[in-house]
């Protein structure tokens, strides 16, 4: 007997590369250009405010207790 899943590739999610985006049409390469600059946009402020909240808990200008407390 064997066991379902023998002998397959694992499926695994993986993004592509940029040059299968290249091969894309003008506007699905627009979008995806569109949402890649998305995501570091928001993973850019979100180390910015990450960055504001350290220096504020060590300069002691604010209390990240007192907002997490409301």
């Amino acid at each position: 007997m064997s066991a379902p899943g023998i002998g397959r590739s694992p499926r695994q999610f993986s993004l592509p590369d940029i040059s299968s985006v290249t091969q894309l049409p003008k506007p699905l390469k627009a979008l995806v250009y569109l949402v890649m600059l998305a995501l570091l946009t928001v993973a850019g402020v979100g180390a910015l405010l990450a960055t504001v909240v350290i220096i504020g808990q060590l300069t002691g200008s604010f209390d990240i207790a007192m907002f997490v407390g409301r």
